[in-house]
C-alpha cells in the first residue's frame, strides 16, 4: 500500500498498534530538557478576539513562540483568518464564509462580541496574519477550507511575505484534506494528529516531520509511538487539563511544541524550569534571528535545575 493510501487507510480506527501499556510507555519516557515552543491557539481566546491581529499581538506579546490561526476560503478565493464555517460566533456579520466576498467580511466587525474595546477589529486575511508575526514568531495553519489548488496557492502567499527564508511554518491538516495539501513544498511543514502507529509510520515516511497529538486523545503509548518513528511532537493541552497536569505529560512525552488557551500559566511554567522559547523559530528549530541552524534560544529563567524534572 502506497504512503499516503496507508494514511488514509489509518486514519479513524484510533487504535495504537503497540504491545505496550500506557504504564510501561509512560514509564519508558522521561522529559528530555530540551526547548518548548508555546503555541497561542488562535493567537489567544481569553485576552482578545480569536484569530484576530489582536490576538496575535497579545499571543507575542505574552511569551508565546508560534501562533496558530485557521484558514477558511472565501467565495472569491482569498484566504482569511476564521475557525467556524459561519462568521456569526465571532463577528458581528451571518452566513458562511465560502458565500461571502472578502469585501463583504472585510467590513464586518470582529472584535466588539469579546469586549468592547476591540471594536472595529476586522478580519485578518491571511496575508495580514503572516504580516503581524513575521519575525516575531512562527505560524501553524490549521486549514480549514479552500479549492482543488490550495496548497499551491498558501505556499505563494507564504513565499511571497517572506517565510521562504526559513522560517518555520506548520500546516495542521485533517484526513480529508491530506491529498489536496500534500503538494505543499517541503519547506513548510504538514503536521497530521496522531490516530495511530500504522499513520505515524506512513506519515514518517511522506517525509512528515512534526505530528500532532490533542490532550483529549492522550496517552503515553501513543507519544511513545509517535517518538519511535522518529517525529517531532507537536501537544495540543487545551480544555480541562491545560494546565501543570497537562504541561507536565506533554513535557514527560518529549513534545517541542505545546499549544494551549492559557499562555500566562504555560509561559511562567517553562520559563522557571528553563525550557521557555525566546525566539521565532526555524524550520530547523534554531533562532531565526541567530543562524536559523543553531539552538533555540530559551528565556531567562529563576528556576534550577532541579525543577526541570518535576
Amino acid at each position: 500500500m502506497a504512503a499516503s493510501a496507508a494514511i488514509a487507510a489509518a486514519v479513524g480506527t484510533g487504535v495504537a498498534s503497540t504491545t505496550l501499556s500506557e504504564r510501561a510507555a509512560r514509564e519508558s519516557m522521561l522529559p528530555t530538557g530540551r526547548p518548548v515552543i508555546v503555541v497561542g491557539h488562535r493567537g489567544t481566546v481569553r485576552f482578545a478576539p480569536e484569530n484576530t491581529i489582536a490576538a496575535f499581538e497579545k499571543a507575542i506579546e505574552m511569551g508565546a513562540r508560534a501562533v496558530e490561526m485557521d484558514v477558511r476560503a472565501t467565495k472569491d478565493g482569498e484566504f482569511v483568518i476564521m475557525h467556524d464555517p459561519l462568521v456569526n460566533r465571532t463577528t458581528n456579520g451571518t452566513g458562511l464564509v465560502s458565500q461571502l466576498t472578502l469585501a463583504e467580511i472585510k467590513e464586518l466587525d470582529a472584535g466588539s462580541w469579546f469586549a468592547p474595546e476591540f471594536e472595529g477589529e476586522r478580519v485578518p486575511t491571511l496575508r495580514e496574519a503572516l504580516r503581524a508575526v513575521k519575525g516575531r514568531a512562527a505560524v501553524d495553519i490549521d486549514f480549514k477550507s479552500g479549492p482543488a489548488n490550495s496548497a499551491e496557492l498558501i505556499a505563494r502567499i507564504l513565499d511571497e511575505e517572506g517565510f521562504n527564508d526559513g522560517s518555520l511554518v506548520t500546516v495542521f491538516i485533517r484526513a480529508w484534506n491530506y491529498e489536496k495539501m500534500k503538494p505543499l513544498p517541503a519547506r513548510y511543514a504538514l503536521r497530521p494528529h496522531y490516530r495511530n502507529a500504522p499513520l505515524a509510520a506512513a506519515a514518517s515516511d511522506e517525509g512528515v516531520r512534526i505530528m500532532g497529538l490533542r490532550r483529549r486523545d492522550f496517552s503515553f503509548v501513543k507519544a511513545r509511538a509517535i517518538s519511535d518513528e522518529g517525529l517531532i511532537l507537536f501537544a495540543n493541552v487545551m480544555g480541562r487539563e491545560d494546565n501543570e497536569l497537562g504541561f507536565a505529560d506533554a513535557l514527560r512525552a518529549g513534545a517541542r511544541f505545546i499549544q494551549t488557551d492559557r499562555p500566562e500559566l504555560l509561559v511562567p511554567y517553562l520559563r522557571e524550569r528553563g525550557l521557555l522559547v525566546d525566539c521565532a523559530p526555524s524550520a530547523a528549530l534554531g533562532c531565526m534571528a541567530d543562524s536559523p541552524d543553531g539552538e533555540l534560544r530559551l528565556a531567562d529563567t529563576d528556576g534550577d535545575a532541579d525543577r526541570r524534572d518535576r
